[in-house]
């Protein structure tokens, strides 16, 4: 056995401990290089996912915002348009001539009438 244990190659059996040795510490510390290259490519596309949700978060609120207007306008248009209506249908009703079948409306219940057609498509428009 004594015989055995001398006739190894001690030298070489260190090398090559000695290079796996090297070679799995190589190893390792690729692996560790290569795990935090991808940590940066994982940190790097959640922060540009993260600018593009505050960028349509941002477009969503001027969006919401212009349609919040444009609503208050258009309340505010049927509003003044509904009062104008309401007007020309009281002056038509309390008219002190009421209009003969076969007669021509007089100036001013045209103009009445035109202005409300003008107010209609003016809203229609819109």
């Amino acid at each position: 056995m004594l015989l055995m244990l001398k006739a190894l190659p001690w030298r070489a059996i260190g090398a090559a401990m000695l290079a796996v040795a090297i070679f799995s510490a190589g190893w390792v510390a690729n692996g560790w290089r290569k795990d935090a290259e991808i940590d940066r490519m994982k940190t790097a596309s959640a922060q540009a996912d993260l600018a593009g949700a505050n960028k349509a978060i941002e477009d969503l609120g001027r969006a919401s915002a212009t349609i919040r207007t444009k609503a208050d306008e258009f309340n505010a248009t049927q509003t003044a348009l509904g009062a104008k209506v309401d007007a020309a249908v009281k002056e038509f009703r309390n008219a002190k001539k009421p209009l003969p079948v076969d007669c021509r409306p007089d100036d001013f219940r045209v103009r009445k009438l035109s202005d409300a057609v003008d107010a209609a498509k003016a809203a229609a428009a819109r």
